[in-house]
């Protein structure tokens, strides 16, 4: 056997602290999104708008944290079967599922379902989008043939909580499908050829970065904009300051004051900002990772 025919370990793919904060910012701007589009599909079909109001009529002045506890609840509850969901696609390939939860970098709250169980590439990526096709499916047709409108929010929390799936899924799609994979609770090894290794710039890799890093900006500016300038305008005496046209995609920022009040809103014009600055960052790393080809996804 040649060294070029030698297995050797391709890759190791595990959350860095880099990582981490790119899938916080993803999964909490794609929570958004998600609720967006799953609300709009919920109103075109049945005709009338998802409630969010669970608490019943009379309730009284605890009507509002009721709400809010539904609303937590159902955005954690989708991470029983979804792990579950992964099991049992493990499950399928010969695997014994080990499910568990974890903190990473004390900033991502996750959960997981391992195995000691090696995967082709292929049968990897099943058990990866699992959950997320399958619950989606399942849920959107009850969701509308049913009217039941609180199913958008674990549909949503599905659909966000299935961020580090894709970007499992998009890494592994850029080895050959001949590739083995060990699957641990801090990640996945990928054992293979030297020839087996992915190309320094891959379309995958561009469209993650540039999706981490609108993630990532758009949630930095509006919470910028939305608690510092506030407290920063209102600091230096302003009183009103509109940056953008009002209604139109090129808002982005209205802030007045008053003796009685403090207003401020937080218009489309952010997420172009956050695009702008994503397509930069894709930019950057492609041009880092052509620089230095040694570099593997996940090291």
């Amino acid at each position: 056997m040649t060294s070029a025919d030698a297995e050797t370990v391709l890759a190791d793919l595990e959350l860095t602290r880099g990582l981490t904060i790119q899938m916080t910012a993803l999964g909490t701007l794609g929570m958004v999104v998600a609720v967006t589009a799953f609300s709009g599909l919920y109103q075109a079909v049945t005709g009338h708008p998802v409630s969010f109001d669970f608490a019943p009529a009379g309730a009284g002045w605890w009507t509002t944290a009721l709400d809010v506890l539904v609303l937590l609840v159902l955005t954690t509850v989708f991470v029983v079967p979804h792990e579950l969901l992964h099991g049992l696609a493990i499950r399928y390939y010969g695997g014994e599922a080990k499910y568990g939860v974890g903190v990473a970098h004390f900033i991502l709250p996750y959960a997981y379902a391992t195995t000691d169980h090696e995967f082709t590439r292929d049968q990897f990526v099943v058990v990866l989008l699992t959950p997320l096709v399958v619950l989606t499916a399942v849920g959107v047709p009850l969701m509308l043939g049913l009217e039941w409108g609180w199913l958008v929010v674990p549909l949503a929390a599905n659909a966000a909580g299935a961020i580090a799936d894709l970007w499992m899924t998009m890494t592994l799609l850029g080895f050959p499908e001949d590739v083995r994979l060990e699957d641990h609770a801090d990640g996945v090894r990928i054992l293979g050829r030297e020839s087996d290794r992915p190309r320094a710039l891959s379309v995958t890799a561009v469209v993650w970065d540039a999706l981490a890093g609108a993630a990532v900006a758009t949630l930095g500016v509006f919470v910028v904009l939305a608690v510092a300038g506030p407290l920063t305008l209102d600091a230096l005496g302003v009183t009103s300051l509109t940056v953008g046209t009002p209604d139109t995609f090129a808002f982005l920022f209205a802030f007045s004051s008053s003796p009685t009040e403090i207003s401020m809103s937080v218009g489309p014009a952010v997420l172009a900002i956050g695009a702008v600055v994503g397509l930069a960052y894709a930019f950057a790393q492609s041009y880092r990772r052509v620089r230095k080809p040694g570099e593997r996804a996940g090291e």
